[in-house]
């Protein structure tokens, strides 16, 4: 009996292989988008910081130096601002990825894992009944403690949208502020 119970629970692996593979490949895809988004960004500030470099060689005076400042300093803090938020947009991207993969991959095992039992829990001796409701009940409390920590974790990345998205709204005002305001003191 212990043979034919162990048995079966193949189906149990092969699932959770044919997930894993699936769950390679979407982190695989993620990583490739932030390390192409890090190496564009990389490139374009090294094109920038030798054009920002070579510019400010060439300012005589105070008014060279605000119009330098207007012209190099601000697109590049815009541009890793931009590089921030997209690499963050990848990151919770890549959240919900492993999120909805584990979601997947507990609710398979456990869908499997009860009707493996219920199979052993049909086959096995008398009196084995109120042992098989306690491995029952401790699936569903260990299910229902899943679900709550997903849930949690959802909350968390809707305040991280949030927190985002109060970064977008007040970002660029401060810079475009800081920007004037050395304006006015070189002036």
């Amino acid at each position: 009996m212990p043979m034919k119970g162990f048995a079966q629970f193949a189906p149990l692996q092969e699932a959770t292989m044919d997930s894993l593979i699936q769950l390679g490949q979407s982190l695989a895809a993620q990583v490739e988008k932030v390390s192409r988004l890090q190496l564009d960004a990389g490139l374009a500030s090294s094109r920038d910081a030798i054009a920002a470099t070579q510019a400010l060689f060439e300012v005589k005076d105070a008014d060279g130096l605000a119009k330098w400042q207007a012209e190099y300093l601000q697109p590049n803090f815009d541009r890793a601002a931009d590089s921030a938020r997209q690499q963050y947009a990848l990151l919770l991207e890549t959240r919900s990825i492993l999120a909805d993969a584990v979601k997947q991959s507990t609710s398979e095992a456990t869908r499997q894992i009860q009707e493996n039992i219920d199979r052993i829990a049909q086959s096995a001796p008398e009196g084995f009944a109120p042992l098989f409701d306690v491995i029952r009940k401790s699936i569903d409390s260990q299910v229902a403690a899943m679900e709550t920590m997903g849930k949690v974790t959802d909350q968390i990345g809707d305040i991280a949208d949030a927190n985002l998205q109060a970064f977008k709204d007040v970002t660029p005002p401060v810079l475009a502020k800081a920007a004037a305001t050395g304006r006015r003191k070189t002036a």
